[in-house]
């Protein structure tokens, strides 16, 4: 069954179990105070009946004679005076004979009396059935004693009535009719508004969740619509004001996370497959001249104006080549795979005056500049980090040309260490500001120089691996800045001298 087939079934099964509860007990208590009032009739008529019957059967009243003591049941007794009521009176002696009767005015059915009637001691109330077999009776029984004082208490002498009088009771019934009647309307009353509410609660019930359900069902479609791999749909309502837009609002979070991941899964499939492009592109030219030069190294010398000794430099150079793009390719993947170091305290400075003085050595015609005038101790792995800056001071050097100066400093600002390379270029267009980290990506021809177009994603690489950060700009007054920076050191931002730094 559906939730809302479930939810209305339970509310009605509920409620019907409720309104059974409550209609049991309200029948109950209202039948007991039917029962209540009619025992306080009983008791208001058995006194003036009892009375009248033991006048009777002592002979001290007009009215009919007793009744033949015969008789096995006491039938056919004259009735003794009249009464508003609809009562039963009888004087049943210690024999259980009926010896005088007050008969009821309008019913033609008389109590069932039992025939241990005469053993009462105390007065008794009880429900009895009728001679007729239909209706109830509800009856009093009192020893004649509680109403009369015993055989002593009466105006006259004694006689032999008198004692037939000794342990005698008087009974007094009134019929059930009009509770039986009273209860039977109030079933029906019962019965007929009992299943009128339930179906009025069922019908409501079932619109009302049909109504708040409603937006699960959309979202119940929507989520068909995503399962069939639509990712862009969202679900309604999503606001935090109720349980179910809630519901929605974690539903749409997770499916921004879920698109934001294929997205980066196809950015990153796209990123491989250019890589792996790239990378056999790069690979492929070496490959190439080396098997070139293999096979002129073949040629008989005596037949051909090879020359071995230059063939064999190339192939030295290629190889080298190839191999410093191999260890570059290897470096972005140990990157990638964010393997833990264990960090150690690195001054840049230091670093930076290293990549300074390899600089120089490669290209003695430059002007190097070094601004580092206190150290910037930063925690990470020296060789990556050697590695970033050389790769910024070689870059600068590749993309300018021949005598340009360049201008390295490392300072520490705002909790962190920073190198900055500046050269005296012609600096990068937007798009080589954009590009300037991507893998393979090469500079626009207004930038002299070779290479893989990987030395700036390798200080990318290091500088998130680090939880730091690389950037690209052009300086105001020409060229460009390159910067990686890194977070300082504890011991560094503790101590009280890091201001001046």
């Amino acid at each position: 069954m559906t939730l809302r087939t479930r939810l209305a079934l339970a509310l009605v099964t509920l409620s019907t179990v409720g309104l059974a509860v409550f209609g049991v007990a309200t029948y109950s208590l209202y039948e007991q105070s039917l029962e209540n009032r009619l025992d306080e009739q009983l008791h208001s008529v058995s006194g003036p009946l009892s009375g009248r019957m033991v006048n009777e059967a002592l002979g001290l009243s007009s009215g009919p004679t007793r009744p033949d003591r015969d008789s096995p049941d006491g039938a056919n007794p004259q009735p003794g005076g009249g009464s508003a009521l609809n009562v039963f009176g009888a004087l049943v002696d210690s024999d259980g004979d009926v010896i005088a009767t007050a008969e009821p005015l309008v019913t033609t059915s008389r109590p069932a009396l039992g025939e241990d009637l005469h053993r009462v001691r105390n007065a008794t109330l009880k429900t009895v059935g009728s001679t007729t077999g239909s209706g109830d009776w509800r009856v009093l029984v009192e020893p004649v004693e509680e109403r009369t004082g015993g055989p002593g208490g009466f105006d006259s002498p004694l006689s032999s009535a008198e004692i037939d009088l000794a342990g005698a009771v008087a009974v007094v019934a009134l019929p059930t009719d009009e509770i039986e009647a009273q209860m039977g309307n109030l079933l029906w009353i019962e019965l007929v508004s009992a299943l009128v509410l339930i179906s009025a609660l069922g019908a409501g019930a079932w619109l009302v969740l049909g109504r708040g359900l409603r937006p699960l069902e959309s979202m119940a479609s929507s989520a068909a619509d995503i399962a069939r791999g639509d990712l862009a749909v969202r679900v309604s309502p999503s606001d935090d004001r109720t349980e179910v837009g809630q519901l929605g609002i974690a539903l749409n979070t997770m499916l921004d996370a879920i698109s934001a991941a294929f997205d980066e899964r196809d950015a990153t499939e796209a990123r491989l497959r250019q890589f792996l492009a790239d990378a056999s592109h790069e690979l492929r030219t070496p490959l190439t001249s080396i098997q070139g030069f293999a096979e002129l190294s073949r040629l008989d010398p005596r037949e051909s104006e090879v020359d071995l000794p230059v063939i064999l430099r190339r192939i030295e150079e290629e190889s080298q080549r190839m191999k410093v793009l191999v260890e570059d390719l290897l470096l972005l993947a140990r990157i990638d795979q964010t393997r833990p170091f264990e960090p150690e305290a690195i001054d840049l400075a230091v670093l930076a005056a290293d990549a300074c003085t390899d600089a120089v050595a490669v290209d003695p015609t430059r002007t190097i500049t070094l601004d580092a005038p206190a150290p910037v101790v930063v925690r990470g792995d020296v060789a990556h980090l050697r590695q970033a800056i050389a790769n910024l001071v070689t870059n600068a050097l590749r993309h300018t040309d021949d005598g340009t100066p360049l201008e390295v400093a490392v300072v520490a600002d705002a909790g962190h260490g920073t190198v900055r390379v500046r050269d005296h270029g012609l600096g990068l267009d937007s798009e080589g500001i954009e590009h300037a980290f991507d893998r393979f990506w090469q500079a626009d021809a207004a930038r002299s120089g070779s290479g893989a177009g990987l030395g700036l994603s390798i200080v990318a690489g290091i500088a998130e691996e680090h939880g730091g950060s690389a950037r690209i700009t052009n300086h105001p007054d020409g060229g460009a800045v390159a910067e990686l920076s890194v977070a300082l050191s504890d011991d560094v931002l503790s101590d009280p001298r890091s201001d001046e730094l």
